[in-house]
């Protein structure tokens, strides 16, 4: 498991900066990393035995699991949803997520359903997942709660590489209730299905607070505050040409980025005030262009980063003298929605 606190590299002209991870500062502003997510948890019969770890049914495990996750779920402006499955049941239709709303809905999901004589159709119920995912734009995470057993229809390994491949923009986020090793491949698969989809076991995630801190972190947002300043790269003035001295910092930089996979970031461009408005647009544009090409040359995906020009709308400094002006001669990275 991820440790909750991660540090981010510091250059020591403070050329690139990059806050911590974890459990956000006061005062931090948050960015959703999801537009929408879908709480998913599983219904069949063996999930309503003990699991022999805990020493309690897997679903009372797994209700009190997702009630603490709810309360530390910041509430950011995404869609969320509830649906269990195996059988498929509607708790709660797509909705901007609120936590109070949330946690009744949650609070309705029995715990004490029969076993015997239930089946566990794992497939059939994430085949019914496109009736909610239509009705969502963007990124979704599918936070799947599960031991992954099945003796019912459909593999739900196919069934979710289907979803998969008519909703690219999903996520399964898997939280292990397994006991066998079977059910444990198959939830394995699924998670596996998206590139950078977050797997974690239900009883660690109990045990341990700070790590399901961290579980919400990495499904749900990152902060506005973990952001790259290119506080070093000043440019001449009329000029968009990165100059040898600044190249190590924009080196450095690189191998950043290259090493933090999950954030993107805007490349903005600055200039001073000398000069028009619509010049200075234009030359702020092929700074943070000049910027941009640079770091794909070295390795960084371009599909990371966008290009804006801000020309001499965001001075740092707002004086007029010449180190002022040269302050404002920059680029600088922010960090955007995951």
């Amino acid at each position: 498991m991820k440790a909750i606190f991660r540090k981010w590299h510091y250059l020591a002209v403070a050329a690139v900066v990059l806050m911590a991870f974890g459990a956000a500062p006061a005062g931090a502003k948050m960015l959703p990393k999801v537009d929408n997510f879908i709480i998913f948890p599983d219904q069949s019969g063996s999930m309503y035995m003990t699991h022999k770890g805990l020493g309690q049914i897997k679903m009372v495990a797994a209700k009190d699991l997702m009630l603490k996750m709810n309360e530390i779920i910041p509430e950011l402006g995404y869609k969320g949803a509830i649906d269990l499955f195996a059988p498929w049941q509607v708790v709660l239709n797509p909705t901007v997520y609120e936590r109070g709303a949330f946690g009744e809905a949650l609070g309705t999901i029995r715990t004490d359903q029969a076993i015997f004589g239930r089946l566990t159709p794992m497939g059939p119920g994430i085949e019914d997942l496109p009736t909610v995912l239509s009705q969502l734009e963007g990124k979704t995470a599918i936070i799947m709660l599960s031991d992954g057993e099945a003796n019912k229809g459909v593999d739900p390994v196919a069934a979710a590489q289907q979803v998969a491949a008519n909703f690219p923009n999903v996520c399964f986020h898997v939280i292990s209730f397994a006991e066998k090793p079977e059910g444990e491949a198959t939830l394995k698969a699924i998670n596996e299905l998206g590139g950078d989809c977050v797997w974690a076991s239900g009883p660690e995630l109990l045990a341990d607070p700070a790590a399901l801190e961290q579980f919400v972190h990495d499904v749900f947002w990152i902060m506005a505050d973990e952001s790259v300043i290119l506080r070093g790269i000043r440019f001449d003035f009329d000029k968009y040409n990165i100059k040898p001295e600044w190249e190590p910092l924009l080196d450095e930089a690189a191998e950043i980025m290259k090493a933090r996979p999950n954030i993107k970031v805007i490349v903005g461009g600055h200039t001073d005030y000398i000069g028009t408005e619509a010049y200075n647009m234009k030359l702020s544009e092929r700074r943070a262009q000049a910027v941009f090409d640079y770091l794909v040359a070295k390795g960084v995906d371009p599909s990371r980063m966008k290009v804006v020009g801000y020309g001499e709308t965001q001075p740092l400094a707002l004086g007029k003298t010449d180190e002022d002006r040269a302050i404002n001669r920059r680029v600088q990275f922010e960090v955007t929605q995951y």
